[in-house]
């Protein structure tokens, strides 16, 4: 049998125009059994992991953090990582409460890093000496726990006293509010970045903006 496009395409366009209409129909089978490709599930793969790390908070172990680690911590900057590294190697940690032992790291800046911290040893058990005034100021930091913050004028400290929040994130909203002007309502935390909608939720009750 002839055939009738013979004459209007050469051999091998004819030959192109089968390939074409062979992906076609390849494409529409594919369309019409529910294959959607793997992009989809990579971008809902990815907002996953990226709503997973927003809302997971820094922890550092003291006995094997790296230096870059260490120096994420609050109040930590290259040589206290480095005096901590020197310590452990001659002084391995008991408990994370002996990292007031390392030269340069008072109560103050322990009291910063912990919320970050590993609890390991009998750090539950025990506590760094302290004076009575720094009791005093604990005390009212636990009250302080279920205080309403109000996100536009609190200091870093009231931050951190957020469910999820620690130091590096407190920064954060504070560097936001600085360039942005103050939040309009709680809603706008998720605006920064590393904050997302399981940590406003966790903290919505006590979130303030005037």
């Amino acid at each position: 049998m002839k055939n009738p496009f013979s004459w209007l395409f050469s051999p091998d366009e004819q030959r192109i125009l089968l390939i074409i209409a062979a992906f076609l129909i390849l494409g529409s089978s594919l369309q019409l059994t529910g294959y959607q490709g793997v992009a989809q599930s990579s971008v809902l793969s990815d907002s996953l992991l990226v709503d997973l790390k927003e809302d997971t908070a820094l922890i550092v172990d003291i006995r094997t953090a790296t230096k870059a680690e260490l120096m994420a911590l609050s109040g930590i900057g290259p040589k206290r990582a480095d005096d901590i590294i020197s310590y452990r190697e001659q002084h391995p940690f008991r408990n994370v409460n002996e990292l007031t032992k390392v030269s340069g790291i008072g109560i103050k800046t322990y009291q910063r890093c912990y919320p970050n911290l590993l609890v390991f040893g009998d750090s539950l058990l025990t506590e760094p000496a302290t004076s009575s005034s720094t009791k005093a100021k604990k005390s009212s930091s636990k009250a302080s726990v279920t205080a309403p913050v109000n996100i536009n004028t609190c200091s870093l400290e009231e931050l951190c006293t957020l469910s999820g929040i620690g130091p590096v994130k407190a920064q954060a909203i504070i560097d936001y509010r600085t360039e942005h002007g103050p939040f309009s309502a709680p809603d706008d935390l998720t605006n920064v970045k590393g904050i997302g909608q399981i940590t406003l939720q966790k903290n919505l009750s006590r979130l303030r903006t005037e």
